[in-house]
C-alpha cells in the first residue's frame, strides 16, 4: 500500500533552485490548486479568460478543464527549458483564466 503524501505546493511553491516542480504527485497537486478570483483578475488584467484558454463562451466545465490541461502541458516551464520566463508567464495566465472560470 502506497504511503499518503503531504503536499504544500503546486505552482505557488515553485523553487527555481530545484529541478522543476518535483514528482508527478506534486504536478497533479499544482493542477488542482486555485488562486482567488481577485488574484486571477489582477494577473489577467483585461485579457479574456475564454480567449486565453481558446474555448467558446458556451463551454462546459469539462471542456474548460480539458482546455486547461492541454495548454498547461504545452506551456509548463519544465516542457520549455529554453524559454522558461515566457512559459512561466503563460502558465500564470492559464492558471488565472482557469481560476476565474471554475468559480
Amino acid at each position: 500500500m502506497a504511503k499518503k503524501r503531504d503536499f504544500t505546493g503546486g505552482y505557488k511553491t515553485y523553487d527555481p533552485e530545484a529541478d522543476g516542480y518535483g514528482s508527478s504527485w506534486d504536478w497533479k497537486k499544482s493542477f488542482n490548486q486555485r488562486m482567488s478570483k481577485e488574484d486571477a483578475e489582477d494577473v489577467l488584467g483585461v485579457d479574456d479568460p475564454y480567449y486565453i484558454l481558446k474555448i467558446k463562451r458556451s463551454a462546459t466545465s469539462a471542456e474548460i478543464k480539458k482546455a486547461y490541461y492541454k495548454l498547461a502541458m504545452i506551456y509548463h516551464p519544465d516542457k520549455n527549458p529554453g524559454d522558461v520566463e515566457n512559459a512561466k508567464a503563460m502558465m500564470q495566465k492559464i492558471n488565472a483564466a482557469y481560476s476565474i472560470l471554475v468559480k
